[in-house]
């Protein structure tokens, strides 16, 4: 069963009616309902259990030294394997084959330019310089996720979603350090559904890869859309910081240039580059981090994202390509 589910290509319109806005938000209400209580991610314990499961049929097969045991172990790691990649599948994996979200929303082709590129990183590296000091000003205060939610639910509805997400704060997991070491910002756990940002993640970049890792459970599964998602709640939101979060992590992704001169950013936007090196350099091991966005883009290129981790990158021209309205939502086609 567990092949079958990986290896079926189910049709986008039955993914879009009958199951991303059909079987998988009711699934969504009770994985909610069920791991939210938690102080910490049910979706470790979740993947825990299989990896306990697998380890012990190996001790097993160890103590007994039998060719015969070693056929049983083979038939249980792929029994156990089959059960996650079918659970996988159908709790969250299918939203890979929704549609892309220009499918639903105004999109058009023509306003992706290098120059509507260049415009916007000037506005973002404007809007940066006036949002620093009031969001500065804020940085020592918790994540106002009611504010975050409320600019996000109608982004999400915006583009596609007919249901009402139910999301809370992220939880802390046991794979942090991993997460540090590589490089990792956040996931979501497709067991579970519940959502992890790593220690490290700076103030101002948590509302962003919050907001990301959101629309991912909102099954949104591809990288760019939940960038996109991100992007315009956080420059939707009346909160500064939310909105340097957005801004700044907008800029990112857009074409850089070679070299800025050190007038062109505030002292508080240089302090927050900065505060990203300094974190990347103390925590970040380049191997490991090579390692895992090299099996990361793999993954994706199996999950029919055909440009892999470089997908991330594609949020510029949904950003680029979508008209706003008044409200800083999308506009429906």
């Amino acid at each position: 069963m567990g092949a079958l589910a990986l290896a079926w290509q189910p049709n986008a319109a039955w993914i879009e009616r009958a199951y991303a806005n059909g079987i998988y938000p009711q699934w969504e209400r009770v994985a909610f309902a069920v791991t939210n209580p938690f102080p910490w991610s049910l979706g470790d314990v979740a993947f825990g259990v299989g990896v306990i499961a697998i380890v012990w049929r190996i001790a097993a097969y160890v103590r007994s030294r039998r060719m015969a045991s070693f056929g049983m172990l083979l038939v249980d790691v792929v029994a156990i394997a089959a059960l996650y990649a079918l659970w996988f599948e159908t709790s969250w994996g299918w939203n890979y084959a929704r549609a892309p979200i220009e499918m639903r929303v105004a999109f058009d082709a023509t306003r992706v330019t290098p120059a509507a590129a260049s415009a916007l990183s000037a506005r973002a590296v404007a809007e940066m310089n006036r949002l620093a000091a009031p969001a500065h000003a804020r940085a020592t205060a918790a994540l106002d996720l009611d504010a975050l939610r409320a600019a996000w639910w109608p982004a999400v509805q915006r583009s596609g979603d007919t249901w009402l997400p139910q999301v809370g704060p992220a939880k802390p997991t046991i794979v942090n350090p991993f997460m540090e070491a590589s490089g990792t910002s956040g996931f979501v756990n497709p067991l579970a559904l519940t959502t992890q940002l790593a220690g490290d993640v700076l103030w101002f970049e948590r509302p962003f890869d919050q907001a990301h890792e959101w629309s991912h459970v909102a099954a949104f599964a591809r990288e760019d859309e939940a960038n996109y998602l991100a992007v315009v709640t956080c420059l939707r939101s009346p909160d500064p910081v939310l909105q340097y979060s957005g801004w700044l992590e907008l800029f990112l992704y857009l074409p850089q240039k070679r070299h800025y001169a050190h007038r062109e950013f505030s002292p508080l936007v240089w302090q927050d580059f900065a505060a990203m090196q300094r974190r990347n350099a103390h925590h970040v091991n380049v191997l490991l981090a090579r390692w895992t966005w090299r099996t990361y883009n793999a993954y994706l290129k199996s999950n029919r994202v055909s440009s892999g981790v470089a997908n991330y990158n594609e949020v510029t021209r949904l950003i680029l390509g979508v008209p706003l309205d008044a409200d800083g939502l999308p506009l429906g086609k």
